[in-house]
């Protein structure tokens, strides 16, 4: 016989209303109690009814995720798919699905969570991204709707989790910097993005930390879908500066960058950031540990949706630590 919410609560030594409020996260319920509650339901196989619950407490135990514009990047860079475990993860401990958003172009995007938002199909959003001036953020404020970035937003109004991606790619650029290196090369990704934008002003920080001079033609970004493709074909201009290390943000443009160097049979020492310990002859990446990021993302999200219930408006900002890996 299939296992009630009674039985769940006899079990944990709760009251059938205790189980319904941990089922819904409520925050007014301790963690030792949610523990004990879940650990019950794990042990009779309970799995609750969330269409039935999301029509009695108009919550829907699904959190909406936006991409990125170029949404293929998505399954093309690791970050993304790394960051969705730690975020899936979490959402599974709390009975939570997850429900992805995307579209061709802004437009589409647009609408996609223009439904989510005013139809309330999902409980909150986690934007896997961060760009100024983005329509998309403006509507869930707006609405005052629950969401973050996963990423870093102008806003000091705005919740996010984040690296400190200045720091990071400060700490990057002088990884080089102090093994002898001064003619530093830079290749990032979307010039649009924040987290291009942070990681430049990093690099920049450390040139001028060892008064070392900005030189812009050795700066470039990459655009398109393709950011392999971008910076094979970015490196082919960046070798008349004559580098003799390369900075770069991603491990897709680090992959375009090597795949030009070997076709010329030449060595350069690189570094890039990177989820996962990158498949690729480089130097060092900065690990920005995507599962924490995703996992801190999701717990984040689940407490601004309690906030909204006690009609409370709380800014979460939380930074998690990098590190540097040799290879």
């Amino acid at each position: 016989m299939r296992a009630t919410i009674k039985d769940v609560a006899k079990l944990a030594g709760v009251s059938p209303s205790t189980v319904t409020r941990v089922i819904q996260n409520s925050s007014a319920i301790s963690q030792k109690t949610k523990d004990s509650v879940r650990k019950a339901m794990a042990e009779l196989n309970y799995h609750p009814n969330l269409n039935a619950r999301s029509l009695v407490s108009s919550y829907t135990q699904v959190i909406g995720l936006v991409l990125p514009d170029d949404s293929d990047i998505f399954y093309q860079n690791p970050f993304f798919p790394t960051a969705l475990r730690g975020i899936s993860q979490v959402a599974a401990d709390h009975n939570y699905a997850i429900q992805i958003s995307t579209g061709k172009d802004e437009e589409q995007r647009l609408e996609a969570i223009s439904q989510m938002v005013y139809g309330r199909r999902v409980d909150g959003l986690i934007f896997l991204y961060s760009k100024p001036d983005d329509p998309l953020v403006q509507l869930a404020i707006q609405h005052k709707f629950p969401f973050l970035i996963l990423g870093k937003a102008a806003s000091p109004f705005i919740s996010l989790v984040d690296n400190d991606n200045i720091q990071a790619a400060f700490e990057a650029t002088s990884y080089f910097i102090q093994k002898g290196y001064r003619n530093l090369a830079f290749v990032a990704g979307n010039k649009e993005l924040v987290v291009s934008q942070d990681r430049y002003k990093g690099y920049k920080k450390a040139l001028k930390a060892y008064n070392i001079p900005l030189d812009d033609s050795k700066v470039k970004f990459s655009s398109g879908f393709l950011l392999e493709d971008s910076s094979y074909k970015l490196m082919k201009k960046l070798m008349k500066q004559e580098p003799d290390a390369i900075v770069t943000t991603d491990t897709m443009v680090a992959e375009g960058i090597l795949h030009y160097l070997n076709e010329i049979n030449v060595h350069l020492p690189i570094i890039s950031f990177d989820s996962v310990k990158p498949k690729l002859s480089i130097d060092a990446y900065v690990d920005v540990h995507a599962i924490q990021l995703g996992r801190v993302a999701c717990d984040t999200l689940l407490q601004i949706i309690n906030d909204s219930k006690e009609d409370k408006q709380i800014c979460y900002r939380r930074v998690i630590p990098h590190t540097i890996t040799e290879l």
